[in-house]
């Protein structure tokens, strides 16, 4: 089944009239992802999001699939076992965009932290991995980091660490869960925004308000899964009897161009002023710093980056790389996210465990909040054991458990099983397309449903062309996300399905036009319409980090 906006009246008139053992608040990492758990056991289940897909902290993360080396510090030992292992699993399940990628942590004399214990902690990480990472680790003399990360500053330097994570597209990541819900049977709606919550005995009820045409409708389900992230909180309200579940922290990325920070390799750094790791990492044609840690109070969707943000991110770049001489005025994009971490007692926001929290309301709903991007896979099962219990007491089906399934690759990594397998689709679409760097970008973006976007190409051939020259993004990834990936705006185009906001220096405005007229044609928008995603669509870039 598509994910396309003209089957969603459809889809909506399902809403109202099924009742679904489980209905899921949420359209994250978490939420998609136990809707596809909830299809593979066998449950019917619906799931309503308030914007986009994936358009909260999941898509605004650091876009990493990591064990969490720096959980070794605070002797989270078993949340890092954790992530290697989903790591692994993740690397074969999602394999176009779940991607190795190295690291390199330098030593500098006078770091809190000193060569030898680092090395004695890349030894834990690997042993905690069964030794399979990607690659093991390996010690860098001061010239070879210097090799490796051009630029990086040599005064006091005293070596590094290689070793190997993985890099991933954290919005794709989300849509394809979503997909594979919806093949499986899910009811999926976006712009779906949740007013209330009334927890009967047996049926639960989810008010919802369509964003789209004002009209609301009420969702019935025999448990519901609040998976709403940082609008954890709001959206309870009464029913968590005014108990607060979260602490939010505000995490920031900034973004510049490849040449003012010209690296192949991440960068693990520790800020000069608070000793918090930041990245740097290497971000299809332009580099990414992140990110920051702050607490946040206010409604998620008005995060923003700040002066100060921008500042301190800066500020790590300069102790580490000083003659890139990198302001303000090099940073053409950022992004902001709200972290759903789970209420403790600290006053630093980086010591907040990054673990979840499941638990069962005395109404039969279920919340989750916390966890982290390398193991919703764990975290979604988990969910679905505890409304397992639920359901069945609803009158529903009987308790049902894990099943293999949920291990299997997503939409986009089957047929994926090996690296090899994934060489030859990249052969295959580069023998269909006169240009190397957009097959190999179909590839990674799209896996094994790359060959879809292609038969629009077929259809149309003008689809066929870059949509920026700098860029191996083509005009057929619009049509196709209008069709088939539940996009509904010209943001989900331009901020998740492409990327474009944070890959065009003009942050995509240059095509805008061209992208709504596509949009447009695809979902039957009017001229009015058009006109309303285009500005839109620039009051979302006003509001994101200018240096003026």
């Amino acid at each position: 089944m598509a994910l396309s906006g003209n089957e969603r009246p459809a889809v909506l008139e399902r809403l109202g009239r099924q009742i679904f053992d489980l209905v899921i608040v949420g359209g994250g990492i978490n939420g998609a992802a136990a809707a596809r758990a909830a299809v593979l056991r066998g449950y019917s289940a619906a799931l309503v999001e308030q914007d986009d897909i994936g358009s909260g902290t999941s898509s605004r993360s650091s876009r990493l699939i990591h064990g969490g080396l720096r959980y070794l510090e605070q002797m989270e030992l078993g949340l890092v076992f954790e992530s290697v292992s989903e790591r692994a699993l993740l690397a074969r399940a999602a394999r176009h965009i779940v991607r190795p990628l190295q690291f390199v942590f330098p030593v500098y004399r006078g770091d809190r932290v000193g060569l030898g214990t680092v090395r004695l902690g890349m030894w834990l990480y690997d042993a905690l991995a069964l030794f399979r990472n990607y690659e093991r680790h390996r010690k860098l003399a001061p010239e070879e980091v210097s090799q490796v990360v051009p630029g990086i500053r040599e005064a006091a330097l005293r070596g590094a660490l290689g070793y190997y994570d993985y890099r991933t597209d954290d919005g794709r990541l989300v849509l394809e869960n979503a997909i594979a819900a919806a093949r499986g049977g899910a009811a999926v709606a976006s712009y779906a925004r949740v007013e209330g919550l009334e927890a009967g005995r047996r049926i639960k009820v989810v008010n919802v308000r369509d964003r789209l045409s004002g009209e609301t409708l009420a969702v019935r389900g025999r448990t519901v899964l609040c998976a709403a992230g940082p609008w954890t909180d709001r959206v309870l309200g009464n029913s968590a009897r005014h108990q607060r579940w979260l602490r939010p922290t505000k995490g920031v990325h900034i973004v510049v161009p490849h040449e003012r920070l010209p690296v192949k390799s991440a960068v693990v750094m520790q800020h000069p002023a608070d000793a918090r790791v930041v990245f740097l990492l290497p971000f299809y044609e332009r580099t990414v710093v992140g990110t920051t840690d702050t607490d946040f109070e206010g409604d998620p969707a008005d995060a923003n980056t700040t002066v100060g943000d921008v500042d301190y991110l800066l500020e790590a770049v300069a102790q580490y790389f000083p003659s890139a001489h990198l302001g303000r005025g090099d940073v053409f994009a950022t992004w902001a996210g709200v972290r759903p971490l789970v209420q403790a007692d600290t006053d630093d926001p980086s010591a907040v465990s990054r673990e979840e929290r499941i638990e069962t309301l005395p109404g039969g709903v279920v919340v989750v909040a916390g966890g982290k991007l390398t193991t919703y896979r764990r975290i979604a099962s988990a969910c679905l054991d505890a409304a397992a219990d639920v359901i069945a007491e609803a009158g529903g089906p009987p308790r049902r458990h894990e099943v293999e399934g949920e291990r299997a690759p997503l939409p986009g990594g089957e047929g994926l099983e090996t690296e090899a397998r994934l060489e030859e689709l990249g052969g295959r679409l580069s023998s269909r397309l006169n240009d190397p760097e957009v097959a190999a970008q179909l590839c990674h973006a799209y896996g094994s449903r790359a060959p879809q976007v292609l038969e629009l190409v077929d259809e149309r051939p003008e689809l066929a062309g870059r949509m920026l020259p700098d860029l191996p993004l083509v005009w057929a990834q619009v049509v196709f996300a209008a069709r088939e990936e539940l996009a509904l705006s010209l943001a989900d185009v331009m901020v998740r399905r492409t990327q474009l906001t944070y890959r065009a220096l003009d942050q995509g405005r240059g095509v805008a036009v061209r992208v709504a007229k596509l949009m447009g044609d695809e979902l039957s928008w009017s001229e009015a319409k058009r006109k309303e995603e285009l500005a839109s669509y620039d009051r979302l870039l006003s509001l994101s980090f200018r240096n003026e």
